[in-house]
């Protein structure tokens, strides 16, 4: 197990209830708002015939406009705690209000990009993956376009591949564990997956602002370095 992920864990740990209490107030909020849009949208069908094929169209689109709002507000939310600053649920999911647009467009680009690496022979993907993580705190944090963002995200994640990969290996095998473990035991229902799911998410994305701070002050320390005359 890595430092930064051992770092990640504590960090988590430490502020477990307000992350959680973000993830969890966004989970029900999407949920009441698919409650009431979805009998709009399927108004002429029956309740039988509303099944998950019918509503899965509508849910990805929910999640393809929700999603950059949630992940925004998840990265300032991170943000602040890491800097001692007050943390709230309102403004964090302000922030990722805010810059809605430009974390669609980024959200867009990169899943477009990993998407066709893991169709070129699977491994593309994952290498793509590696290289643009960075890319929502950019545009949260330092407030970059979604291109720009891309950009720097692969130029700061050079030889970096290996290291983040690693962590989310562990991360892996930590939820896969603890899945098989709740089946063991009996406990399997879909309502404690998508709770240890949404877990799984919140930790992923402080193990990626953990690198995010390790990178930023690595880029930042080798460009102030003034050349020899």
């Amino acid at each position: 197990m890595t430092n930064t992920f051992k770092e990640s864990f504590y960090f988590f740990q430490k502020n477990s209830l307000k992350l959680l209490l973000y993830t969890f107030s966004i989970g029900l909020l999407i949920i009441f708002l698919a409650a009431l849009i979805v009998p709009v949208f399927f108004s002429d069908m029956g309740a039988q015939e509303i099944n998950t094929e019918t509503v899965k169209p509508f849910a990805q689109l929910l999640d393809l406009f929700v999603k950059p709002i949630y992940t925004g507000g998840l990265v300032t939310l991170i943000y602040a705690l890491a800097m001692g600053n007050k943390a709230s649920i309102a403004n964090s999911l302000f922030s990722g209000i805010v810059r809605w647009p430009y974390m669609l467009v980024a959200n867009i680009l990169t899943s477009i990009l990993v998407f066709a690496g893991l169709m070129a022979f699977f491994l593309p993907g994952i290498w793509i993956f590696s290289r643009l993580f960075l890319v929502p705190y950019l545009i949260i944090l330092k407030k970059q376009t979604p291109f720009s963002a891309l950009i720097q995200s692969y130029q700061y994640t050079k030889g970096y591949s290996l290291v983040i990969l690693t962590d989310m290996s562990f991360l892996i095998i930590f939820f896969i564990v603890t899945a098989l473990s709740l089946d063991v035991l009996q406990l399997t229902h879909p309502i404690l997956l998508l709770i240890l799911l949404l877990l799984f998410q919140t930790m992923a994305y402080v193990i990626y602002y953990r690198h995010y701070e390790i990178l930023e002050k690595k880029f930042h320390s080798r460009t102030d370095i003034t050349p020899p005359v």
